[in-house]
């Protein structure tokens, strides 16, 4: 499924959460939503979902208004970042809810999800812990086989194995059932590991929107050692994000001007010189030296 997102505007009464946001999300891939607490990034999600109004533009998926159309909410599964389900109802009863209410429910894929994340069934919902409750969750939404999955930190609460088991089972997905997955989340780790494409909210507004293979080929680190110290303003140029030296050795973080910062290096007869590649996490952290999520300068056209 395709998600456009036009020109979207909510306020609430004097505040703005979203403005102007426009993105596109192509069938059959995942796309990463990341910003601060407060950047608008539930509240897109919300209205992705229909369960909010735009104040100004719209969103749509494959073409057609999702609060509009019953029939196309039967295909989206929805993790939120707190699970409310029916706090009297066992996990059972969830179960059966969900397979009377899902045409596209699977059994096969239910029993597959139980086998992964082994939840009593005689417990009430209200006794589960946020773990348990991210795990019911996520077997309820799998298991009919949504054509799009939207994602509100899913893995709060999992234990690292689950985490990574869930991370599995999501690639397995899109590779198998071309299931479009947008997600936001805090942990840069997982979106490094598993996102196409890549949208940072900061103050409501869109700082960037870039695939995750081009942003990683813009920033780059050199590593290298020098028998005598660089003199002074070599490294003082635009481009050059963080400079690390530990003796001999330094470690540059580039974004803009690698083949030229190098070539003026290797003028100096390093002892060594590599290029290295840097983690999501790091970019963040080097370009806004700390504040890792308004990176609008990294993500850039």
């Amino acid at each position: 499924m395709k998600i456009v997102v036009h020109e979207l505007t909510k306020t609430f009464r004097e505040k703005t959460a979203l403005e102007n946001i426009s993105l596109e999300v192509s069938p059959g891939s995942i796309f990463g939503l990341v910003g601060p607490n407060g950047a608008g990034k539930t509240t897109l999600i919300k209205i992705i979902m229909g369960l909010l109004l735009p104040t100004r533009g719209f969103v749509s998926i494959d073409g057609r208004l999702v609060h509009q159309d019953h029939r196309l909410k039967a295909r989206i599964g929805y993790l939120a970042d707190y699970q409310r389900y029916y706090p009297g109802f066992k996990v059972e009863d969830m179960f059966r809810l969900y397979r009377e209410s899902y045409e596209t429910w699977s059994p096969e894929r239910f029993q597959e999800l139980c086998r992964v994340f082994d939840l009593p069934e005689n417990a009430k919902v209200k006794n589960l812990s946020k773990g348990m409750r991210t795990q019911l969750a996520i077997i309820l939404n799998l298991a009919f086989r949504p054509a799009l999955l939207v994602l509100d930190e899913p893995t709060a609460g999992l234990d690292p194995v689950l985490r990574r088991q869930f991370l599995t089972i999501l690639m397995d997905e899109v590779a198998e059932n071309g299931t479009t997955v947008f997600i936001s989340t805090h942990n840069l780790h997982e979106l490094e590991r598993i996102c196409d494409h890549l949208a940072i909210l900061h103050q409501g507004r869109l700082l960037g929107l870039e695939s995750l293979e081009d942003l990683k080929q813009k920033v780059r680190k050199i590593q290298a050692a020098f028998a005598n110290p660089l003199p002074a303003g070599v490294l003082q140029r635009d481009g050059i994000l963080n400079v690390e030296q530990s003796g001999r050795v330094y470690s540059i973080t580039v974004q803009d001007g690698l083949d030229e910062l190098t070539a003026e290096l290797r003028t100096f007869k390093p002892l060594f010189l590599d290029l290295a590649d840097i983690s999501l996490e790091e970019i963040f952290i080097h370009r806004m030296g700390g504040e890792g999520y308004a990176i609008k300068q990294i993500l850039a056209p």
